[in-house]
């Protein structure tokens, strides 16, 4: 009894370090812009696709970083000449947005309440973007 115990001691112990190892960080790209983008992500350790966002479009994905990396610089590319550092933090939130402007210039981080403004059009960018399509 007693060693099923500390066994269960130990796995919920090792659970705990393994969960500390990262700081995992959604963040979501929301184009403004009439172009589609291609995405990339870098963190200290590696650079990821994203994905390409569509004009008027979104796409999301989470980053990780390593603790040992913290404070980590990392950067956001969406296409040629149109890129952003960033510092990632134990006090970055967990959701970040970027916004690609209608020139095709990013802007960001946002967090959660704060309010993009693009041509006298405000954008919230804690809802996600709702469109209806019509097929023929």
């Amino acid at each position: 009894m007693k060693s099923t115990r500390l066994l269960l001691v130990a796995l919920v112990a090792c659970a705990a370090v393994a969960a500390g190892c990262e700081k995992k960080v959604l963040v979501t790209v929301m184009n403004h812009s009439d172009l589609a983008r291609t995405v990339r992500l870098s963190t200290p350790d590696e650079t990821m696709t994203m994905g390409t966002v569509g004009a008027e479009g979104r796409q999301s994905m989470t980053l990780a970083v390593k603790t040992s990396d913290m404070p980590a610089q990392c950067r956001i590319a969406a296409g040629t000449g149109s890129d952003l550092s960033f510092p990632v933090t134990d006090d970055t939130p967990s959701k970040l947005w970027f916004h690609i402007t209608k020139d095709g210039k990013l802007a960001g981080p946002y967090g959660k309440n704060d309010v993009h403004t693009e041509s006298e059009k405000n954008v919230d960018v804690s809802e996600p973007v709702r469109r209806t399509m019509e097929l023929r």
